[in-house]
């Protein structure tokens, strides 16, 4: 009677689980089409004659902060493999 009530229990898990895959797949374009908005315009740097903002990205801080939590990360390494938690 149990292996009756297992098999009917899984059942039920594997319907619900692909109705919900269904609708996750249906609701993705309603999602995607909500996406378009209009340019923002940052209003601080309305009213300058100029171009007053930096030209392109640059990406030195993104390298200088990847090598600093590498440093971090690889730190465990070299550790000491005797040590205690009474350290």
């Amino acid at each position: 009677m149990m292996r009756k009530m297992k098999r009917r229990q899984n059942k039920w898990r594997g319907r619900c689980a692909r109705w919900a895959v269904v609708a996750m797949l249906a609701l993705c374009p309603a999602t995607a089409t909500a996406a378009d908005e209009e340019d923002i315009v940052d209003a601080r740097l309305e009213g300058y004659p100029a171009n007053v903002t930096l030209p392109g990205g640059g990406s030195g801080m993104t390298w200088v902060l990847f090598i600093i939590l590498g440093a971090v990360a690889l730190g465990g390494l070299f550790k000491d493999a005797k040590r205690t938690h009474l350290d």
